[in-house]
């Protein structure tokens, strides 16, 4: 589970970019999970390919009013994985995972 935690949960992006495509800023992600995966030695290319584009893809499906509650649970001190849809979400998280060789994260040379 700590290694999901590596991964950005709010893709504030998505407010700054005009006109940009959402497929562009979601492979935008995914690139950039592919990239910080590879460079702490988490994943070779191709297992960092398949766990980012799996976890961006569930990440990618929580709403803005989700988000805003997430941060509003976090604000008032309160544990949002109590929420049904942030346990579904890490749920499926951990399915993205499966079958794949993930070492812990190390400093980059």
């Amino acid at each position: 589970m700590k290694l999901l935690q590596l991964l950005p949960i709010v893709f504030i992006g998505l407010i700054a970019m005009p006109q940009a495509n959402a497929i562009d800023i979601k492979q935008d992600n995914i690139n950039a999970c592919i990239n910080g995966a590879v460079k702490y030695k988490v994943a070779d290319k191709a297992t960092a390919s398949k766990l980012c584009t799996c976890t961006i893809g569930v990440r990618s499906k929580m709403t803005i009013g989700q988000m805003w509650e997430i941060e509003s649970y976090a604000q008032s001190k309160k544990d949002p994985s109590t929420l049904p849809y942030v346990k579904k979400m890490q749920k499926d998280l951990q399915q993205c995972t499966v079958g794949l060789d993930l070492k812990q994260p190390q400093k980059p040379a």
